[in-house]
C-alpha cells in the first residue's frame, strides 16, 4: 500500500525539520537561563558580606604583618584622652573580594549530539516504530483495521501523556546542579515525545478515513481538527515546535479530508477559527516566527479554492479575507480588554509579517474580484480593505507604509477591470458592452480617488510622516485618470480628458500652495529634505504630471515634445520659489526624454514642416526646446552646478546645432533629406556651419568658464575637421561641380571658412602650445587648398583632383603659391612673427623647386619666362625686405 511506505518517510522528514528548529530555540533558552542564573549568583555573593557582623568583617586584621601589630600595642599604652603627636597607622576593614561569576563551560559536540539531535531522532524513531508495528500487524494479519487505528491513537495519546509527566518531573528537579555549578536546563525529551504523539494520532485518524474508510468525512474532519488544536494547546507547555506541528496539521486537514459537495462557508470558517486561535497563542507566547506559517496557511487556500471550486462563492471568500485582515491587525495592535492580548507588539518581525499579510490580502482581493467578475460584493470588500489600511496607517505610524498596498490594490483593480481592451478602431465589442460596466468602473474610480487622493490630504497635519501621505494623495488621482483614459478612451472625447487633466493640475497646484504656506509658517522647524519638503515635492510633481498628461492628450507627436520642453522653465520657476529638492530629478528625466525624442527619434524627419524657409515647424520644434533649455539652465544653475545643469547646457547646444543644420537642409531642398552627403555644396556649407558654431561655442565657454561648452565646442570642431579631411577628397576625386562663380562657390565653405576658423583659434590660444601649433598648421593647409582648388575651378569650371592641367593653369599655380607664400612672409615681417616668416620661406622654397623642376619643362614661351622673372623678382624683393625690416635683430621668440 502506498501509505505504508510514504508515511514513515514523511515522519522522518518532519522530525528532522522540527529537530533543527528545536535545537535553535533551545540554544536561545539555554543562553537566557544561564544569564539569569549567573546574575542571581552574583547578587547573592554581594549581599552576604553586608549581613555579617563587624567583628567577623575585621577578623583578617589579626593576620596583618608584624609592624602593624606593634603600632596597635603602642596605641593601647597611650591614654585615651591624651593627644597623640605621631600619626598612628590604623588598619581598615577590608571587604573580601567578590569572585567573578563562574562562566558556564562551553557545550561540546558530544553534549549537543546526545541532548539535542539524538533526542529528536528518538522521538521520530518512536513514531516510526509505531508505524512499523502497525505494518507488521498488517503483514501477518494479526490486527483488524479498527484495531490498528485504535492502537495508533492510543500510542499517540500515551506519548503525549508521557511527555507531560516527564516535563513535570524535570520541573520538580533541583534548579541548580551544585556539583557542576550551573543551572539545569529543560531537555528536549518532553517536546520530542509530544510531537511524536501528535503525529501518530494525526496519521492514525487520517489512515482511518483515507485508507480504511472507517470514518465519514465530517467525523474525520472534526477529529483531525481537534488533534491539531490539541497540539497547539499543548505547545503552550511544550514549546514552539509542537505548535508548528499543530499548525501544519490544522491547515492541511481540509486538504486531506475531501468532501463530495464542498462549500466555502465551512472551509473558510474553519480556517478563520484556526488562524484566530493560532495568532492568539503566538502573541501570548511571542513565537513571532510562527506567524509566517499562519499567514501562508491562511492565504494559500484562497487561490486554491478559487481555482478548484465549481462555484467559488466569492462573497464568502471576500469576507474571509477581511476577517484575516482584522486578525493580523489584532496581532500587531492587540485587544485592550483581553489581558494576554493587550498592548502593541513592537517586534520587528511582527511589523514585517503584518505588512506581508496586508499585501497578500490585497492580492487575494484582486483575485476574488476577477473571479467575481468585478461584482459589487468583491469591489466593496476591496474598498473596505483599503479603508482599513488607511485607518491602520493613520493609527500606527510604524506601519504607515501600508498605504502603498491600498494604492496598488486600487490601481490594479481599475487597470484589470472587465472592460474590452482598447482597440485601434471601433469594433462591435464597444456596442456589446453593458452600460453598467462603465458606470461601475467610474463609480469605483471616484470612490478610490476620494479615499486615496482627497482623504490623505486632510490627514497631513495629523500624521507623523506627511511625505508618504502626500505622495499617495498626489499620485493616485493622476494614475486613476491615466488608467481611466486608457480603458475608456473610446467612450469620451480627448478634449474632455484634457480638461480633466488640467483641472487635476489646478487641484494639485492648490495643494502644493497650501503645503508651501505651512512650510513657510513652520520657519526654522522645517528642515531641508524633511517631511514637508517631500510633501511639497509630491504635489509639485503631481502638477507637472497632470500638465504633461494634458499635453499628451491635446497635442500631436511633434508638439508634445515642445510642450514637454516648456515644462523645464516652469519647473525652474517653481524650484526658485519653493526650493523643492525632488524637482531636480524630475527636470532631469523630462530633459532626457525631450533629448531622446528630438535627437534620436527617426520619425522626426517625417513631421510636416511646410515649404516656407526658416519660418516652419523646425523653428518651433527645435528653437523652443533650445530656448527652454537655456532658460532652465540659468534657473537651475543659480542653485548649484550639477548633472542637471550640464544636461540642460548640453541639450541647448545640441538643439541649436540641430536647428541650424536642419534649417539649412530644408532651405536648400525644401524638405529634410540625406542628400547633403552626395552634394558637395550643401555638405561643405554644413561643415562650415558646424565649424563656425563650434568656434563660437568655445569662445562662449571661455568667457563664462563653462567646461561643458568648451568640451562640446572642441569635440565638434574636431569632428567637423575629420569629416572635412575624409569627405572632401572623396567628393573631388572624380570631379564635382562647385558653383558657377569664382571665389564665391562651394570651395569657400569647404576650405576658406575652415582656414579662417583655425586662424581665429590660433589667435585666441597663444598660451596653449599644442593647440596653437595645430591650429596654425591647419589654417595654412586649408588656405593653401582653397587657393589651389580655386585655380582649378577657374580654369576647368569644375574640380577634379587628377585632371590634366594646361600651361596657363600650371603657371597660375606657381604665381598664386608665390603670392600666398610672400603674403605670409610679409605678414610675418610686419608682425615680427618668426613662425609666419618661416612658413613663408618654406612656401617660397616649394615654389622655387616647382619652377626649376617642373615649370622649366612643362611651360614654354612667355609663360616660362614670366615664371622665372616672377620668381627672380620675388627673391630680390625678399632680400630687400629682410634688409629693410631686420627681422633677425628682433627680440627672441618673435
Amino acid at each position: 500500500m502506498l501509505w505504508d511506505g510514504f508515511f514513515p518517510f514523511v515522519l522522518v522528514v518532519a522530525a528532522f525539520v522540527l529537530a533543527v528548529k528545536a535545537l535553535r530555540e533551545a540554544r536561545r533558552l539555554r543562553r537566557e537561563f544561564a544569564g539569569l542564573a549567573t546574575r542571581f549568583a552574583t547578587f547573592e555573593r554581594r549581599l552576604v558580606p553586608l549581613g555579617e557582623p563587624v567583628e567577623r568583617a575585621a577578623a583578617p586584621v589579626a593576620a596583618a604583618p608584624a609592624p602593624l601589630v606593634a603600632d596597635e600595642l603602642v596605641a593601647e599604652e597611650l591614654p585615651v584622652d591624651e593627644p597623640v603627636e605621631a600619626p598612628v597607622e590604623v588598619a581598615a576593614v577590608v571587604e573580601p573580594p567578590v569572585s567573578a561569576p563562574p562562566v558556564p563551560p562551553a557545550r561540546g559536540w558530544e553534549q549537543i549530539l546526545v541532548e539535542n539531535w539524538l533526542v529528536w531522532l528518538g522521538g521520530a524513531t518512536i513514531a516510526l516504530g509505531g508505524a512499523f508495528l502497525v505494518k507488521l500487524s498488517i503483514d501477518y494479519g494479526l490486527l483488524t483495521a479498527t484495531a490498528r487505528v485504535c492502537l495508533g491513537v492510543v500510542l499517540g495519546i500515551a506519548l503525549s501523556v508521557g511527555a507531560e509527566r516527564l516535563r513535570r518531573r524535570e520541573l520538580a528537579a533541583p534548579a541548580e546542579d551544585e556539583t557542576e555549578g550551573k543551572a539545569a536546563a529543560m531537555s528536549y525529551v518532553p517536546a520530542a515525545l509530544a510531537a511524536a504523539g501528535a503525529a501518530t494520532v494525526f496519521a492514525s485518524l487520517y489512515a482511518a478515513y483515507a485508507l480504511y474508510h472507517l470514518l465519514p468525512a465530517g467525523v474525520a474532519f472534526a477529529l483531525l481538527a481537534v488533534t491539531a488544536g490539541a497540539a497547539v494547546a499543548q505547545s503552550l507547555r511544550m514549546g514552539p515546535l509542537v505548535a508548528a506541528l499543530g499548525l501544519v496539521g490544522a491547515y492541511t486537514v481540509p486538504l486531506l479530508v475531501a468532501s463530495e459537495a464542498p462549500h466555502a462557508l465551512p472551509l473558510f470558517g474553519y480556517l478563520a477559527f484556526v488562524t484566530a486561535g493560532a495568532l492568539a497563542v503566538l502573541r501570548h507566547r511571542a513565537w513571532w516566527w510562527l506567524a509566517w506559517l499562519s499567514l501562508a496557511g491562511a492565504m494559500l487556500w484562497v487561490p486554491a479554492w478559487l481555482a478548484a471550486a465549481s462555484r467559488p462563492e466569492t462573497p464568502v471568500v471576500a469576507g474571509y479575507l477581511l476577517v484575516v485582515f482584522a486578525l493580523f491587525v489584532v496581532l500587531r495592535r492587540g485587544v485592550e480588554r483581553v489581558g494576554f492580548l493587550a498592548g502593541i507588539a513592537e517586534s520587528e518581525m511582527v511589523r514585517a509579517v503584518t505588512r506581508a499579510a496586508l499585501w497578500a490580502i490585497a492580492l487575494g482581493l484582486l483575485i476574488v474580484a476577477h473571479a467575481d467578475g468585478f461584482g459589487a460584493t468583491s469591489v466593496a470588500a476591496a474598498l473596505a480593505a483599503m479603508l482599513g489600511m488607511v485607518a491602520l496607517a493613520y493609527r500606527d505610524s510604524a506601519l504607515d507604509d501600508v498605504i502603498a498596498a491600498a494604492g496598488a490594490l486600487a490601481l490594479a483593480l481599475l487597470a484589470s477591470w472587465s472592460l474590452p481592451p482598447p482597440a485601434g478602431d471601433l469594433s462591435l465589442q464597444v456596442f456589446r458592452l453593458q452600460p453598467d460596466h462603465v458606470a461601475d468602473f467610474i463609480t469605483a474610480a471616484s470612490l478610490f480617488t476620494l479615499l486615496l487622493g482627497v482623504a490623505p490630504f486632510f490627514l497631513l497635519t495629523r500624521v507623523a510622516r506627511p511625505g508618504r501621505w502626500a505622495a499617495l494623495s498626489a499620485a493616485t488621482p493622476l494614475a486613476i485618470l491615466v488608467i481611466g483614459y486608457w480603458r475608456l478612451q473610446r467612450f469620451e472625447l480627448d478634449v474632455a480628458w484634457t480638461l480633466a487633466a488640467l483641472a487635476l493640475a489646478g487641484i494639485e497646484l492648490a495643494a502644493a500652495a497650501a503645503i508651501a504656506a505651512r512650510r513657510d509658517a513652520a520657519g526654522s522647524d522645517s528642515k531641508p529634505g524633511g517631511e514637508l519638503e517631500i510633501a511639497l515635492a509630491a504635489y509639485a510633481i503631481g502638477v507637472l504630471g497632470s500638465t504633461i498628461f494634458a499635453a499628451t492628450l491635446a497635442l500631436g507627436d511633434a508638439w508634445l515634445t515642445v510642450a514637454l520642453a516648456l515644462h523645464l522653465p516652469a519647473i525652474g520657476w517653481v524650484n526658485a520659489r519653493l526650493r523643492v529638492a525632488a524637482l531636480r530629478p524630475v527636470a532631469f528625466a523630462i530633459a532626457a526624454a525631450v533629448l531622446v525624442r528630438l535627437l534620436f527619434n527617426p520619425y522626426v524627419l517625417d513631421y510636416p514642416l511646410g515649404e516656407t524657409p526658416i519660418f516652419n515647424w523646425l523653428l518651433y520644434g527645435y528653437g523652443v526646446p533650445a530656448a527652454a533649455f537655456i532658460v532652465a539652465t540659468r534657473q537651475f544653475g543659480s542653485d548649484k552646478d550639477d548633472a542637471l545643469v550640464w544636461l540642460l547646457e548640453g541639450g541647448s547646444v545640441l538643439f541649436a546645432l540641430a536647428l541650424l543644420s536642419l534649417e539649412l537642409v530644408h532651405a536648400v531642398y525644401g524638405r529634410l533629406t540625406s542628400e547633403p552627403l552626395d552634394d558637395f555644396t550643401t555638405g561643405a556649407a554644413l561643415i562650415a556651419l558646424w565649424m563656425v558654431f563650434a568656434t563660437a561655442l568655445v569662445a562662449l565657454g571661455e568667457r563664462r568658464r563653462r567646461p561643458v561648452l568648451l568640451w562640446m565646442g572642441g569635440l565638434l570642431v574636431g569632428a567637423a575637421t575629420l569629416i572635412e579631411i575624409c569627405w572632401q577628397p572623396l567628393m573631388l576625386l572624380f570631379g564635382t561641380e562647385v558653383g558657377s562663380l569664382a571665389i564665391f562657390d562651394a570651395l569657400l565653405f569647404a576650405d576658406a571658412v575652415p582656414a579662417a576658423v583655425y586662424a581665429l583659434v590660433a589667435w585666441r590660444s597663444p598660451a596653449r602650445p599644442l593647440l596653437y601649433t595645430t591650429a596654425r598648421v591647419l589654417a595654412a593647409l586649408f588656405a593653401f587648398a582653397w587657393i589651389t582648388l580655386e585655380i582649378r575651378h577657374i580654369f576647368q569650371g569644375r574640380v577634379e583632383l587628377f585632371a590634366n592641367s594646361g600651361e596657363g593653369e600650371w603657371y597660375a599655380y606657381s604665381a598664386a603659391w608665390l603670392v600666398f607664400a610672400g603674403a605670409a612672409l610679409g605678414l610675418g615681417l610686419l608682425r615680427r612673427s618668426r613662425w609666419l616668416r618661416q612658413a613663408g620661406l618654406l612656401g617660397i622654397g616649394l615654389v622655387v623647386a616647382k619652377v626649376f623642376l617642373s615649370d622649366m619643362a612643362a611651360l614654354s614661351g612667355v609663360l616660362r619666362a614670366l615664371s622665372f622673372l616672377g620668381l627672380g623678382g620675388a627673391l630680390v624683393g625678399l632680400g630687400y625686405a629682410y634688409r629693410r625690416f631686420r627681422p633677425l635683430q628682433a627680440q627672441p621668440g618673435s
